[in-house]
């Protein structure tokens, strides 16, 4: 874990900032401590918590597999624009975020022009810059994380869960993405800059609609629910519907279906064929109300 995300983070028994302690250790000041794994990430789960489904190892590689064949690169366009077109101070916090690769295009686009209008000379605190942000992303899964931990060398990864208290400090995020992700209204709110923007991607009646049979079906209320879900604490700014097709060869197929919650429906022998595949999403970008 890189030494200048600490401060991002929040221990997860008092709700302190962290701080580099030790060697491979990171910690709070009022003593709690923290062992960093090898592959650099944190576990700063709460105490007491929900007992919840992660990603499994089978899950995190057919994610990775298909989403680096490229097949969801309108997906990573649209949340690269929106992160380099941020404004506000703060890192890019990638919640619910997998092995990182929808993370690790956003930094990308935001450290592709230089310092981004910032005058030679003057002095920007490091993970300030809009330029060259800094990102975390956030799962469930260890598995996903540890994968997320060297996706890029401006992120960092922490094992933590979406349904609670978010292990980050107030007001630290600029941008945070929710890519087929659960929602925290409160936390979005509460780790989000005043200034920031939230961006949140959901599948369209219609998404991956020629292998119904093998992936779970979109809700109708899907919209309303996304509403619900954000309100009041944010107000919607803009929504994008995207609509690509995609030519799958059967590991292709195998892959998205398994990368996914669908995968503890499927029997994992399962024969798949080529075959061309709808995909459909909306992009939506939020601010807090207050």
């Amino acid at each position: 874990m890189r030494d200048d995300l600490l401060p991002v983070l929040a221990c997860p028994v008092c709700r302190e900032p962290l701080a580099r302690t030790g060697s491979g250790q990171a910690g709070c000041a009022n003593g709690h401590r923290f062992d960093e794994a090898k592959q650099g990430h944190l576990t700063l789960l709460p105490a007491k918590r929900r007992a919840l489904t992660a990603d499994t190892p089978e899950m995190v590689d057919a994610r990775i597999r298909f989403l680096g064949r490229g097949h969801y690169a309108p997906v990573e366009r649209a949340l690269a624009a929106v992160v380099g077109a941020a404004s506000a101070p703060g890192v890019v916090l990638d919640v619910g975020a997998g092995p990182g690769t929808y993370l690790a295009h956003a930094l990308d686009a935001s450290g592709a022009d230089g310092r981004l209008g910032v005058a030679p000379g003057d002095a920007v605190p490091v993970g300030r810059d809009p330029a060259m942000r800094l990102g975390v992303a956030l799962d469930l899964s260890a598995v996903a994380v540890r994968r997320a931990a060297r996706v890029h060398d401006r992120a960092g990864a922490v094992v933590g869960d979406v349904t609670e208290r978010l292990p980050v400090v107030d007001a630290a995020a600029a941008v945070v993405l929710d890519v087929f992700a659960p929602r925290n209204q409160r936390e979005y709110a509460r780790v989000l800059h005043a200034d920031g923007v939230l961006v949140v991607v959901t599948p369209r009646t219609g998404h991956l609609a020629e292998l119904a049979e093998a992936t779970i079906s979109v809700d109708p209320e899907k919209e309303r629910r996304l509403h619900d879900s954000l309100t009041p604490s944010f107000v919607q700014r803009s929504s994008e519907d995207l609509t690509w097709t995609m030519e799958l060869e059967a590991p292709d197929v195998h892959d998205v279906v398994h990368m996914g919650p669908s995968h503890h429906h499927v029997a994992p022998d399962t024969v798949f064929a080529a075959t061309t595949v709808t995909a459909a999403v909306t992009v939506s970008t939020w601010t807090p109300t207050a």
